[in-house]
């Protein structure tokens, strides 16, 4: 039992400090961030840090790991939905809860700054896009299309749903509210996801 109870612990205060870590991570870049600010930020010292973390690398992989791990969770969610509009819904809704978490929009903040500069995070970004988009068209989306369309054709489809829905993200809770010409999320997602269904089931 107790080992059980110090693993755990452990786990607590490895998130709270990957949580001190993201936050001045984006706001004020990978770069200009070092052990010594993350360690006096999440009050504890830098050996103590070094204790959870090799490296400031380390940290970042262990940032981007976490939102790895929450869309697996969302991909088993989407296994149970009834047909490809519930599909895409349910995809828009999570989307829109997460972006609407101050934690995600630091995330996304990292992500956008250092993947043009980090090998690294570049990396990890274009092999998570790859593979979420392999997943999510064949094993998600593919059994509702019983081969009306081919998985190439698929695939940029939903991609071209998941950039309309960032768009939209960027738009919305980033420069400001358009509720008053387009209505509010919920309405606006279903029509993203009726018209996305639609152009996966008819082509």
């Amino acid at each position: 039992m107790a080992k059980t109870v110090n693993e755990q612990k452990h786990k607590d205060q490895r998130m709270r400090l990957l949580s001190h870590a993201r936050r001045l991570i984006a706001n004020q870049g990978f770069k200009e961030t070092s052990m010594s600010q993350i360690a006096k930020a999440c009050k504890v010292t830098k050996a103590g840090l070094y204790h959870y973390f090799e490296s400031k690398e380390d940290i970042l992989l262990a940032i981007l790991g976490c939102y790895q791990e929450e869309n697996e969770d969302l991909q088993n969610q989407l296994a149970k939905a009834g047909n490809i509009e519930e599909v895409l819904h349910a995809i828009a809704k999570n989307h829109l809860e997460r972006m609407s978490q101050p934690s995600q929009l630091e995330f996304v903040k990292i992500l956008v700054n250092e993947a043009m500069t980090n090998p690294g995070v570049k990396k990890f970004y274009l092999k998570f896009i790859k593979e979420s988009l392999v997943t999510i068209t064949r094993d998600i989306l593919s059994p509702f299309l019983k081969g009306k369309m081919g998985e190439v054709e698929t695939r940029r489809t939903y991609f071209q749903f998941v950039a309309a829905l960032a768009h939209y993200t960027w738009q919305v809770k980033m420069v400001g509210g358009l509720s008053d010409i387009i209505g509010d999320d919920e309405s606006y997602i279903r029509l993203l996801a009726k018209v996305y269904a639609n152009q996966l089931m008819n082509g």
